[in-house]
């Protein structure tokens, strides 16, 4: 089989400037897979193309390949399958466009969709006439059987983790199980990505400052056992926690330094400390190989896995910046609402220790869950302007969006706080989509413009006029840099 994944156009916000791109390490994973049996190509429309911004309304921006060029090269390299990924449902307006273009170049191509999208609404998906197949959960197991049996000509219904219609009619096989010795599984094929691109064009982003050299992604663990009710990570990876041995980690990262030059790294686990005892043997294995790299946590861990030992050892393996997330300075919200069960005690003390031995600590918080009062909010800022002068240097707040598949979109469906007008599209925007008697949209937009406010660097003028030019914003501060 000839097999063509694709990374498809992204729908990003105007607010946040340009670009926005990473390598897509899941696809590339999947390449890797598919690769011992197939012929194996990748499109990265957002990192190839990621100069190209298409204005779609007043809020948002399509960034990546024009539908001509993706068409032009699938024509070229005629696969027998697109398979592509919609990791996030914002995106899925592009992913059905990249669908479109495919079966116009020719109709009996294989249309295949995987990711968070696919996997949360796995029948809506297969309602588009343009899709084949959906595949629902962990991907490589499942695409790989996929791509056999349509070459051998067998029975889909016993591959497990998939969508297809058989006589007009939607069927889902049975769940997938996930995979849990990640060692078995090859390093993501890199060799497909454009890796030159990523670092050139995550440079002209301010808000990945610490992103200047050559760099990649690297997952060293999938699943959370964690039950935060805005996340979606289980509805692809599950909630076991399933990591790769600290040998395979370190592996893997003298690879990209060998191959690819790399200079620094993202390890973008969900828990990537969760085990401490692992987390110091990946530190250990990097100071014995004497691997000079500089790496990151740009996802976040929990501040309670952490204690100044194990941030010892990632400070002398490399660490640079790591981020935690708090979510609310509200310890009753953390608990009740957010359902995190973390001690914001714990989150002070991580960040004390990280200014004790020189690394840099980011916090995440979210606003607008439900059972949240604007009083709560008001706090939050207040616990972000303590863990500021304990020495956090940068935050993040976001308004909660409730992604398919978490229990917040079920509490706002129930409830009937939606905002009229939600829908996959809506996602894209970094307007909010619930409202409660607690608070509206505008009271939301506020309050997130008043808490990003934290960062030293920022004003608010600064942020009204991202958001009303982000174009010449991002020109401006990269004037500057």
């Amino acid at each position: 089989m000839r097999v063509c994944l694709i990374n498809p156009p992204r729908i990003q916000p105007k607010a946040w400037g340009k670009p926005n791109v990473f390598p897509p390490i899941v696809i590339a994973s999947v390449a890797a897979v598919l690769e011992k049996k197939h012929s194996v190509n990748i499109i990265d429309a957002p990192t190839e193309g990621w100069e190209n911004l298409l204005e779609l309304d007043e809020t948002k921006y399509r960034v990546g390949l024009a539908a001509e060029t993706i068409a032009e090269r699938i024509a070229n390299w005629k696969p027998n399958a697109v398979v592509i990924e919609i990791p996030f449902s914002g995106w899925s307006k592009t992913a059905f466009e990249v669908a479109a273009t495919t079966k116009k170049v020719n109709k009996n191509i294989i249309v295949v969709l995987f990711g968070l999208h696919p996997s949360s609404k796995p029948l809506d998906c297969l309602q588009n006439v343009d899709v084949d197949f959906v595949v629902v959960g962990e991907p490589e197991n499942t695409i790989s059987e996929l791509m056999s049996t349509l070459e051998q000509n067998s029975d889909f219904k016993k591959i497990d983790g998939l969508g297809f219609r058989e006589k007009k009619q939607s069927i889902l096989t049975g769940k997938r199980s996930v995979i849990d010795d990640l060692d078995t599984l090859p390093f993501p094929a890199r060799h497909l990505l454009p890796m030159e691109v990523y670092a050139k064009a995550v440079k002209q982003n301010p808000l990945r400052g610490e992103i200047t050299k050559p760099y990649t992604i690297i997952i060293t663990s999938r699943g959370c056992p964690y039950n935060c009710v805005f996340c979606s990570s289980c509805v692809v990876w599950g909630k076991k926690w399933r990591p790769r041995s600290a040998k395979n980690v370190v592996d893997e990262v003298e690879q990209v330094i060998k191959n690819f030059r790399i200079k620094q790294i993202d390890f973008s686990d969900d828990n990537m400390t969760l085990d401490r005892q692992r987390m110091m043997k990946i530190c250990d294995l990097i100071v014995e190989r004497n691997i000079k790299v500089e790496w990151f946590t740009p996802n976040g861990i929990r501040a309670d896995s952490l204690d100044e030992e194990l941030l010892s050892k990632m400070k002398k393996a490399g660490c640079k910046k790591i981020r935690i997330a708090p979510e609310s300075g509200v310890q009753r919200i953390v608990n009740e609402v957010v359902k995190k069960n973390q001690d914001l005690r714990a989150v002070e003390k991580a960040v004390i220790l990280c200014k004790k031995v020189g690394i840099k600590v980011g916090c995440f918080f979210v606003i607008g869950l439900i059972g949240e009062t604007k009083q709560d909010i008001e706090e939050t800022i207040n616990f972000a302007y303590k863990l500021r002068s304990l020495g956090a240097d940068t935050f993040i707040f976001s308004i909660a969006m409730p992604l398919y598949g978490t229990e917040f979109y079920e509490q706002a469906k129930q409830k009937g706080f939606l905002k009229e007008g939600f829908c996959d599209y809506a996602l894209a925007a970094t307007e909010p989509q619930v409202e409660t008697p607690e608070f509206s949209a505008q009271d939301l937009q506020e309050l997130c413009m008043k808490a990003n406010m934290v960062n030293p660097t920022f004003t608010r003028s600064k942020v009204l006029r991202a958001i009303k030019h982000p174009v010449k914003t991002t020109k401006m501060l990269l004037k500057k840099k």
